[in-house]
């Protein structure tokens, strides 16, 4: 995930959908959430990173993804906690991801 950066606020950044047709799932939803959110922060081509960030997340939850109660925006919670402290990190002692 070395393309990761922060993109100043003065700059205007475009924006991409990560996926080209409509989500059809909670899950697709909901990434596709998360990785728009992030792109408006970091850019929109680090839509690969932030999908493999986010899966990742989804491979460490203790619940069962397919059970009814599974709460999809607890894994981009946990991805976004992941990110800023990749990009924290980075900041102070440079580029570590």
């Amino acid at each position: 995930m070395s393309e990761l950066q922060l993109i100043p606020s003065e700059e205007s950044i475009e924006k991409a959908s990560a996926i080209d047709r409509e989500p059809v799932s909670e899950p697709e939803r909901e990434l596709n959430r998360f990785i728009n959110s992030m792109a408006n922060l970091i850019g929109p081509g680090a839509s690969r990173s932030l999908t493999d960030l986010w899966l990742d997340e989804v491979a460490c939850m203790e619940c069962i993804p397919g059970s009814e109660s599974f709460n999809w925006r607890s894994v981009s919670l946990s991805a976004s906690v992941k990110l800023a402290s990749r990009v924290i990190a980075s900041q102070v002692s440079g580029p570590c991801f």
